[in-house]
């Protein structure tokens, strides 16, 4: 792994939505996994991106929990390309410009 990608932190739990979104953006920059809310009433798999300084804040929504995760070494614009991938599809994706 290159220096400055992959996990940041200690926490290691990773919701079944947020998976996906961790294991794209560990390729390019760091992801620390932040708090999980549980019973989170949500219609559909959504993601938003907000610009912070130093880095992204990145919250992963999905029918029952919702999880902050916060990336270092990605900028908006590239975060915005990472999350473009099929992998990806179902998921509405809300960038927050600052």
């Amino acid at each position: 792994m290159a220096k400055g990608r992959g996990r940041a932190g200690t926490h290691t739990s990773v919701t079944d939505a947020a998976r996906p979104v961790v294991e794209l953006l560990e390729k390019h920059g760091r992801v620390s996994r932040g708090v999980i809310q549980a019973r989170v009433g949500a219609r559909r798999h959504s993601i938003k991106v907000m610009p912070l300084e130093g880095g992204l804040r990145v919250t992963v929504v999905s029918k029952g929990s919702r999880q902050e995760l916060h990336v270092y070494g990605i900028t908006a614009a590239q975060a915005e390309q990472i999350l473009a991938s099929p992998d990806l599809d179902g998921y509405l994706i809300n960038f927050a410009r600052a």
